[in-house]
């Protein structure tokens, strides 16, 4: 497998986020596990464009170049027409798993305080924390409880040093823009709040919460 870099290259229209993605912004994925750098963020609309190229690019193509578009394919935009911000997805170095599943092991599980978000709302969205709850299996990503992530606006902050499943990321995003909102009485998601990850060796439960 590679580990992946994922950089903001151009800005062909407005980027609505607040404030806008520009060139330069990043995040890497390594392992399945998504890591923004400290102070940076990733638009939640431009981040569902990308899902579906990101374990492609992860791993070693077999076919031809001829035979295959994943060869010929780097970069993605975000959805919106009026920003057109345009991703590159890059490999930058192989992940050595031994030596990735040692490192884990190390790494002391901190909640990071410097991610707290005042309590409120932004635009008239709510800000929402996706944390996990419980891990019933056996995580092959290493989620632990408390594990979380924060959706402040359209912007996703995951705490400095620390990573989050990407396909547990991609089970709970449909939900988050729908949560941030007022919901009418009756409706379904205002009573749920967990969502499990696809894989069902590791039931990773996740819970939205308000802050």
């Amino acid at each position: 497998m590679y580990e992946l870099k994922v950089t903001v290259t151009r800005v062909l229209g407005r980027c609505t986020a607040n404030p806008p993605m520009k060139p330069g912004d990043y995040f890497t994925v390594r392992d399945g596990d998504i890591r923004i750098p400290e102070g940076g963020y990733i638009c939640l609309w431009a981040l569902q464009s990308l899902m579906p190229l990101i374990p492609l690019k992860e791993r070693e193509i077999a076919e031809a170049r001829d035979e295959d578009w994943v060869w010929r394919v780097h970069s993605a935009q975000c959805p919106d027409p009026k920003g057109r911000v345009v991703f590159k997805v890059e490999r930058i170095g192989r992940v050595e798993k031994q030596a990735e599943e040692q490192a884990q092991q190390e790494v002391e599980h901190v909640e990071d305080e410097r991610l707290e978000i005042e309590e409120g709302t932004e635009g008239g969205l709510k800000s929402l924390r996706v944390v996990v709850e419980e891990v019933r299996g056996k995580c092959t990503s290493g989620m632990r409880p408390g594990d979380y992530f924060i959706l402040r606006s359209g912007r996703l902050y995951i705490p400095p040093d620390r990573h989050f499943c990407l396909y547990a990321l991609q089970a709970v995003l449909p939900l988050l823009p729908a949560k941030q909102r007022v919901l009418q009485e009756g409706d379904w998601l205002k009573r749920d709040a967990h969502v499990i990850c696809p894989d069902p060796a590791g039931n990773v439960i996740m819970r939205i919460e308000e802050i």
